[in-house]
């Protein structure tokens, strides 16, 4: 079925290439939002719906672009797969309105999950169960964690060359070497996975619709300051209402989509929890976005290469975290280090919240961070993966999903931002009410400020209104600061907890079980 049969590592480095563009359809563009949000000129909210609904759209298709991959011949997939991101992400540069350009991004992601899956069944065929599971499991992890980053730098360059179309020509480049890859490897044209298409569409209805109201909770919670508005509330409400319906059509469903017998495996619940928790942390990174970009005043290429000292954490804790787990190393050493690594990060940071700072004050924390990604993400999915049979596989990955992707980063993305900007106001107003008259040192460099704009020849009311203003916005970057300490200050102890919780009552003192291959290790 495959080319170079002889050439093992050179097959199946070729094939692992072929994954990389379809991890990344929406990863090259991650930094140039400012521009595109320039081109199209659309309101904060409609852009906040741009943004989550190709993500949001790639989710929800994934169950069905499973079912529809194993149906369709490997080498046909493949090419299909390449064209149409080819087309729908050339669309994108034409598109009207903003409306058009997320209809192209959402198209993009969805035909993105039928390459994952289509690129990574040869790799399941050829080398497994011969490969060991957590090997696999690693390397995907590495693929898919390591090209993120690399593939937003390559886009923040490309953006500061010319404009935002050039990352979509980049990423277009990489959708042609998949075509040239896939004729070169693919020799036979076979569908090794088919089987009889049986599909939970009533079920799949459910989860869209339950994906709808989480999209405008995430859009709109934080514009509408989350419960206090009738529509949140009401969203919510429902959100529990659709969860209801889905468990009523499980029981006059032979295969659901998500079926709740796989709850009944003792790794799940917790493995579904440690997801979570892990999406949680791992997803105060957009704080440090913010603190770069809006008080540093990082452009976004600064940014971008700032963050590419996460891949040294992950090329030392990815195949570190791979090799232990393929030396039977307990589960408990993996999580404990795991989680002080993205504790380390948190709490190294808390003290780097101040103006004025470098960027390669930055470089230890984040890498950091990467430790903490290469140790806890592959053991987590390997965990919630543990003794599965494949028959409920489907069910315990799109927990998983829904539980770290879902609610941790995306929900509770918007949670968080609504978070910083209630302790923003909080700390504000705080250090507004010390700008009086009795603080000297306020008062000092009011007059100080004020005598500075006489001095460029305003007049006098205009001088003392530049001077106020000039020392509120100080007060605006002191308030934030403030608010992103206090937000890395609980979240290091979030992150160190579990810790304790595992030492103290001696969990996960074995090695991990059986995994089965199915369907995708992500």
């Amino acid at each position: 079925m495959f080319a170079g049969k002889k050439r093992s590592l050179f097959t199946l480095t070729g094939l692992y290439i072929l994954t990389i563009p379809f991890f990344n359809g929406l990863n090259v563009t991650t930094y140039d939002n400012s521009q595109i949000l320039g081109h199209f000129g659309p309101s904060t909210t409609a852009f906040s719906y741009a943004v989550y609904i190709p993500i949001f759209a790639m989710l929800a298709f994934l169950p069905l672009g499973l079912k529809l991959g194993k149906q369709i011949k490997v080498r046909t997939m493949i090419l299909s797969v390449s064209f149409l991101s080819l087309l729908f992400n050339t669309a994108s540069l034409f598109a009207p309105t903003i409306a058009w350009f997320v209809l192209c991004r959402s198209l993009l992601a969805i035909v993105s999950i039928i390459g994952i899956f289509a690129s990574m069944v040869p790799i399941l065929l050829k080398y497994n169960p011969a490969l060991n599971m957590a090997l696999m499991y690693g390397i995907f992890q590495f693929i898919q964690k390591g090209s993120q980053h690399l593939y937003q730098y390559l886009g923040a360059h490309f953006v500061s060359f010319h404009n935002w179309t050039f990352g979509i020509y980049f990423l277009n480049v990489n959708f042609l070497i998949c075509i040239v890859l896939a004729w070169y490897f693919y020799k036979a044209d076979v569908a090794p996975l088919k089987t009889k298409f049986q599909f939970d569409w009533r079920g799949w209805i459910i989860l869209i619709l339950f994906f709808t109201i989480i999209l405008f909770l995430c859009a709109e919670g934080q514009t509408r300051n989350w419960f206090s508005d009738p529509k949140i509330t009401l969203a919510s409400a429902v959100l529990f209402i659709v969860a209801g319906i889905y468990l009523l059509h499980v029981r006059f469903t032979a295969e659901p989509l998500i079926n709740p017998d796989v709850y009944k495996f003792k790794n799940v619940i917790p493995g579904a929890f440690l997801m979570f928790y892990i999406g949680l942390i791992n997803g105060t990174g957009s704080v440090v976005t913010g603190y770069m970009t809006n008080i540093l005043g990082f452009d976004p290429v600064l940014g971008a290469v700032t963050h590419l000292s996460l891949l040294i954490g992950l090329c030392i804790s990815i195949p570190l975290s791979t090799y232990l787990l393929f030396k039977r190393i307990y589960l408990a050493t993996i999580w404990v280090i795991g989680f002080a690594c993205y504790g380390m990060y948190h709490i190294i940071l808390f003290f780097r919240f101040y103006p004025g700072i470098d960027a390669s004050d930055f470089y230890l924390p984040l890498i950091f961070k990467g430790l903490g990604m290469g140790f806890l993400f592959p053991v987590s999915l390997l965990y919630i993966s543990e003794g599965i049979p494949p028959n409920l596989s489907t069910s315990r990955m799109m927990t998983g999903i829904i539980a770290q992707a879902v609610f941790a980063s995306l929900l509770g993305g918007a949670v968080l931002g609504t978070f910083i900007s209630n302790m923003n106001v909080q700390h504000k107003t705080g250090l507004s009410q010390q700008l009086s008259p009795i603080n000297k040192q306020a008062e000092q460099q009011l007059e100080n400020s004020k005598r500075q704009f006489l001095y460029m020849g305003l007049s006098d009311a205009e001088a003392q209104k530049k001077a106020e203003k000039s020392l509120s916005n100080q007060t605006s970057q002191t308030s934030m600061l403030l608010a992103y300490k206090d937000i890395y200050l609980v979240m290091s102890a979030v992150c160190f907890l579990p810790i304790f919780i595992i030492l103290l009552f001696k969990l996960w003192r074995r090695p991990i079980g059986r995994v089965e291959v199915e369907p995708i290790p992500i």
